[in-house]
Order: structure tokens, then C-alpha cells, then sequence
């Protein structure tokens, strides 16, 4: 069982890094091999919709979401995390979930695995951020465990670290969405 780690920060090694971490920590603990992604490494450009998207079985768009594609196909679930900026996602986010609009021409690529959020910040948005987040994986086909999201106000870089409670509500995602992700498929 493959849980895959999205870090959707623009901030390396910053706290949304840190509680994905500690969440795949937890899938791990539940048997899964875990794997992450940070998109402030990537140039993935924003999707054009195009009318001829899928066809040839891969986006016309060629950066650094062509080698991420097959390992969204082949996770059983997936934990996006990100930053809450003015009350919603980072921009890194939300053009990594309109690309895999591809797998979505290819067949439902992501129906039927499971999702989880992390939202962090240090003030509000965090429910909103999550439900937008967790309504995408909804409109994608994929199963949200129950509590499929944890929350963290920590705000200085590195602080999720030393917050108990940010890091025990993370490896308690992590726990939930592999337990899930391997009743599904037993």
C-alpha cells in the first residue's frame, strides 16, 4: 500500500513539510510505504484546459507534473497539505490539483483512493481551505476517511515541530487515511 505526500508550501523544510511528514510517519506505522512531493521544488505551470486534453494519454503541458502523474495513479492515498494564505490554498496548490484534470480525461484516475488535508496557519481559513480540498477529492471519485483533515496554528518556521498538538493530529491522519486506504483494499 503507497501513501503519497503533497507539500503544497512555497516555504522548504517549513511546517506544512514537517506535519506531512509526520503524517506519512503514521501511514507508515500502518504498514504503507510513503512517498513525498514538495511542490516548491517543482515549475508546474497552470492548466489551459485544452480541448484535446488526454489525448495521447499524457498532458500537452511538459514541466515537472509528467513524472508526478504515475505516482498519483499508482498511490492508494494521497495527503495534500498546504498553507492557508488570505483564507485559502497557496497557488502552488491549486494549480497542482487543476493538472491532474488529465487524469480525470484519462478515466477517473484517482476514484476509489483515499484523501486527507492538512491545513496550517496562523490565523483562519483553515476550514475552508480544507473543504475546498476535500470537495476536490470528493468531485474526483475518492473516499475521505473520517476526520480527513488536520489543522495546525502554529505560524513561526519550523514551530510545528515542538507543537504537540499539531504533530499528534498529523500522525493521527496518517494512521486514519492507511487504515482506510487498506480496508479498501482488502
Amino acid at each position: 500500500m503507497n501513501v503519497l505526500g503533497i507539500s503544497g508550501s512555497p516555504r522548504k523544510d517549513g511546517n506544512t513539510e514537517i506535519l506531512i511528514r509526520e503524517a506519512l510517519e503514521g501511514a507508515r506505522s500502518k504498514g504503507a510505504e510513503v512517498e513525498m512531493i514538495v511542490l516548491s521544488d517543482k515549475d508546474i505551470k497552470g492548466c489551459r484546459a485544452h480541448p484535446t486534453c488526454g489525448q495521447g494519454g499524457k498532458c500537452l503541458i511538459d514541466d515537472d507534473m509528467q513524472p508526478i502523474y504515475p505516482k498519483l495513479m499508482e498511490a492508494d492515498a494521497i495527503i495534500i497539505g498546504t498553507p492557508v494564505y488570505f483564507g485559502g490554498m497557496t497557488g502552488q496548490t491549486k494549480t497542482f490539483l487543476d493538472r491532474t484534470y488529465l487524469l480525470s480525461k484519462l478515466g477517473r484516475k484517482l476514484e476509489g483512493k483515499v484523501g486527507g488535508v492538512i491545513a496550517v496557519g496562523g490565523r483562519a481559513g483553515h476550514e475552508f481551505t480544507s473543504a475546498c480540498i476535500m470537495d476536490y477529492m470528493t468531485l474526483q471519485g475518492m473516499v475521505l476517511p473520517s476526520g480527513a483533515f488536520a489543522h495546525s496554528f502554529v505560524r513561526d518556521l519550523g514551530a510545528a515541530k515542538t507543537d504537540e498538538k499539531s504533530m499528534k493530529a498529523a500522525r493521527a491522519l496518517g494512521e486514519r487515511v492507511a487504515a482506510t486506504a487498506m480496508k479498501l483494499r482488502s
